[in-house]
């Protein structure tokens, strides 16, 4: 179950950082809205590194029992 919903938060966060990117790119926001997008993807980032290690962890729990 806990590889799965990672596979899916992975494909997802990488689907929000390219929308926020071309939202940028095509200059759709203002730039004051810039810092809270660059909060939201390190945010996300920082998720996906931290579930990364969890699943790294979960893996090897799994495979030692």
């Amino acid at each position: 179950m806990f590889p799965k919903f990672y596979t899916v938060f992975n494909y997802a966060s990488i689907v929000v950082v390219v929308i926020f990117l071309i939202l940028i790119l095509t200059e759709s926001i203002p730039r004051e809205a810039y810092v809270l997008i660059l909060v939201v993807t390190v945010i996300i980032l920082i998720a996906r590194v931290a579930l990364r290690i969890y699943l790294h962890s979960y893996k090897k729990k799994s495979k030692g029992e």
